[in-house]
């Protein structure tokens, strides 16, 4: 009767592991990027109802993008799980003064999404008008609203205008005025955007 295993046996069962693990650590790593990417449609969806809610009671958008605050209940829902610095940014719009990304300038819990309306280039490009109110809208419900870039960016750059990002390979989710959650690729120039783009 054998006591226990011999080398050969112990290598064969390790090397099984190994395989295994190299199988399904990707898929693995999917699943939770999957995951990550619905909380932060769900996110941006309850942003948009809320953005709704505050246009009705005060008929124009906010000035800041957590001015909606009090509609979600729930800070956290300005948070992306991709963001590193989970929304604690300090970044300004570089062609203006207001902020794109306010980070957790009005809303200490901070805020992973940027604010289309207060994006210098989406201003000069005809997509908002200056503000607040904004007005319409370029392309009505279907006018960026917000945008998380988390899902293929490390860090925000303030300065990413018009060529959009150089090297940018990925996708970015829009919230729309209409409160609906569409995607696009990184790398299209903003001057090049239109809703057709839309995925």
């Amino acid at each position: 009767m054998r006591g226990g295993f011999s080398l050969m046996e112990l290598l064969v069962v390790v090397g099984i592991l190994a395989l295994l693990a190299a199988i399904l650590m990707p898929v693995l790593l999917s699943a939770r990027r999957g995951a990550q990417r619905t909380v932060c449609i769900s996110n941006l969806r309850q942003v948009g109802l809320a953005a709704r809610m505050y246009r009705d009671d005060y008929r124009e958008l906010p000035p800041y993008l957590s001015a909606v605050r009090l509609y979600t209940g729930d800070p956290r829902v300005f948070v992306c799980p991709v963001d590193p610095l989970e929304g604690k940014h300090q970044a300004r719009d570089t062609l203006g003064d207001s902020l794109r990304l306010e980070g957790d300038y009005y809303l200490p819990s901070g805020v992973s999404y940027t604010y289309v309306p207060n994006w210098a280039v989406a201003r000069l490009l005809g997509w908002w008008e200056a503000g607040p109110p904004y007005g319409e809208g370029k392309w009505g419900e279907l006018t960026p609203l917000s945008e998380c870039h988390w899902h293929w960016a490390r860090q925000f750059n303030p300065t990413w205008q018009t060529d959009r990002i150089t090297g940018a390979r990925g996708w970015v989710l829009i919230l729309t005025l209409g409160g609906s959650v569409r995607r696009i690729r990184a790398e299209t120039p903003p001057d090049a955007f239109t809703p057709e783009r839309y995925y």
